[in-house]
């Protein structure tokens, strides 16, 4: 929400070898409780409006 398009969560498969999956089924549950069709449509949407 604050702008980025890509996350590092590599180093977390460490302890979860699931992780990757683990954070992109929470974040399309999250989506489609929230009724967001895409998270490219929340890109950006915390940032403060621009000038």
């Amino acid at each position: 929400m604050a702008g980025a398009t890509a996350v590092q969560v590599g180093t977390a498969t460490f302890a979860n070898p699931r992780a990757l999956v683990d954070v992109i089924e929470g974040i399309e549950a999250w989506l489609g409780a929230e009724g967001i069709a895409s998270v490219r449509d929340i890109i950006g949407c915390a940032l403060p409006p621009r000038d």
